[in-house]
């Protein structure tokens, strides 16, 4: 009898922050779990952000049978329109979720997709996969985990999650049923390790309730409030203490006003409908009389609370007496940009509260003690942690060790890996190949690591452009130097130098009837070389020859 045989192949999420997607294949039927983007940080100057690979999805779309979505952040929904411009099958998510895909996929337009609204503790069919969606707690409304029965065995998926016992919309994690699934067997716990290095218990996100009264008690200016967009939890608690304090709040940032616009239409956010007002009725209110919600928590460089401290906002100035919230922890690679933006609020005169102030900012991941709750509710046979760095996943994997799994059950997976999982072994066999997939205005997928690497030279040690004329074998004008950003430049003793050794290295390369191509590699290794020599700094190197 042929085993029966369960292939998981991580195709984002894993070694990494964000572009989450899994492709899980029983007998030639494949379900996708998520499809995010990776947001680009100092190393990939230039660029919007990452979308997964689809090559493997694609090459198997005829196997595809659904996507199914566990929480609506843009590292789980944000490739969505990417792939449905390439495969048209259903894709399942809880109402806000569907709400933020659905608004992402007005700008980038898809064909005719089937979009499934499913609720906690519902179950559905998708081939020979039977899948219960299972509430979690998140730092985003409707997140759920997956119980995902197989012909092989049960896996669980936990989605991104924390244990919030008090959460603000009064919806606890459904653990019960975990553990009953811990009770009936799971085969695979496949877990969010995001904060498997944090001891303890990630604290409740009702505790920012007491400290945002604080502060909006002492506050006699303006109070600006950068969040997550899709931080609805922490939306709404801005929105209740304006109203507490009589104060009405104006939005700034296109993601945030559309945010807003959808939980408030499903019905996931509740207020007055007079305390939001138009920016441009500010002037009708005193500065203690308005509160700015707005985007830009990572210092991104376009977003309202960055144009604010740049001095450029259309609306505001940042001044004395504001009081300034960025209720967000700092996304590694991120420091740089937040500091700034900090620094600047605070020499215009501004209070800000930030990370470093207790009870500012809440995690929406869980911590070890949470980690390890999940395991012992759910009892699995193997385990395989996901959504981390390598960091993260290995100190999933030890946490997962102290619960009495077994080392050799356990796998600290890539991406692209192949993981084959029956009743009785989970290994690795083999791996798909994997490229990153930038996307930089329209262009996606077309910007190489080569393209990148030019950029980040150009960054750090600028352009050198050498043009010559030749003509008859011979060189016509003393080759020509530009440069910009390169500081060496200015050195004539640079000039002097470069332009000799080029004015040689042509004459010898033409006497040997060098090609313009052989001729730029000749010239392009020896400007770099003295370059390096003068300023320890190699600039990109391009070439202009025009022959005569």
């Amino acid at each position: 009898m042929k085993e029966k045989k369960i292939r998981i192949i991580p195709i984002g999420g894993l070694h990494a922050i964000g572009g989450n997607m899994m492709a899980i294949e029983y007998d030639n039927e494949i379900i996708i779990i998520d499809c995010g983007i990776t947001f680009p940080n100092g190393e990939t100057p230039g660029i919007d952000f990452m979308i997964p690979d689809f090559g493997f999805i694609l090459e198997n779309k005829n196997k595809v049978k659904g996507i199914i979505i566990t929480h609506g952040h843009e590292d789980h929904i944000g490739a969505i329109p990417f792939l449905l411009q390439k495969i048209n099958v259903p894709v399942y998510a809880t109402k806000l979720t569907l709400g933020l895909v659905t608004s992402r996929l007005a700008e980038r337009p898809v064909n005719a997709t089937t979009f499934i609204e499913i609720e906690p503790r519902d179950v559905i069919h998708i081939g020979s996969f039977v899948i219960e969606f299972l509430r979690v707690n998140h730092s985003i409304i409707d997140g759920v985990g997956l119980a995902i029965k197989t012909p092989v065995g049960t896996i669980i998926h936990t989605g991104d999650y924390k244990i919030d016992y008090t959460p603000v919309d009064g919806n606890v994690a459904d653990l019960h049923r975990f553990a009953e699934y811990g009770q009936q067997g799971v085969l695979l716990l496949i877990s969010d390790s995001t904060n498997a290095t944090k001891p303890g218990y990630t604290p409740s996100e009702i505790i920012l309730k007491k400290k945002l009264l604080e502060i909006f008690a002492k506050s006699k200016g303006r109070i600006f409030v950068a969040s997550f967009a899709s931080n609805i939890h922490r939306i709404q608690q801005v929105l209740e203490a304006s109203q507490k304090y009589n104060r009405k709040v104006v939005i700034s940032g296109t993601t945030m006003q559309k945010n807003i616009e959808i939980a408030t239409e499903l019905g996931y956010l509740k207020y007055k409908k007079d305390l939001i007002v138009d920016a441009k009725d500010i002037g009708k209110y005193t500065h203690k009389k308005l509160v700015v919600l707005c985007t830009g928590s990572q210092g991104e460089p376009m977003s309202a609370l960055s144009r604010m401290a740049t001095g450029t906002h259309k609306h505001f100035r940042i001044g004395a007496g504001d009081t300034v919230v960025i209720t967000a922890s700092v996304i590694p690679g991120n420091e740089r940009m937040v500091y700034s933006v900090i620094n600047s609020l605070m020499q215009m005169g501004a209070d800000v509260y930030y990370e470093q102030d207790e009870e500012i900012h809440v995690s929406g991941h869980g911590s070890q003690e949470e980690l390890k709750l999940m395991i012992t509710l759910t009892q699995p046979k193997y385990f395989l942690p996901v959504h981390g760095e390598y960091r993260h996943l290995k100190a999933h994997a030890t946490l997962a060790e102290s619960l009495n799994i077994k080392p050799q059950n356990i796998i600290v997976a890539r991406n692209g890996d192949i993981l084959e999982l029956t009743p009785n072994r989970f290994e690795k066999k083999g791996n798909i190949p994997l490229s990153t997939v930038y996307v930089d205005g329209s262009y996606i997928g077309d910007i190489t690591d080569d393209i990148i690497a030019e950029r980040k030279t150009l960054a750090s040690d600028g352009v050198i452009v050498i043009s010559i004329v030749i003509g008859d074998g011979l060189l016509l004008y003393p080759p020509v130097i530009t440069a910009k950003g390169f500081i060496g430049i200015k050195n004539d003793k640079f000039i002097q130098v470069l332009q000799k050794e080029l004015s040689n290295t042509i004459e010898k390369q033409l006497l040997q009837d060098a090609s313009s191509e052989h001729l730029s590699v000749a010239l392009k290794k020896l400007a770099k070389m003295i370059a390096h020599r003068f300023t320890n700094n190699t600039p990109l190197i391009e070439t202009i020859i025009q022959e005569i």
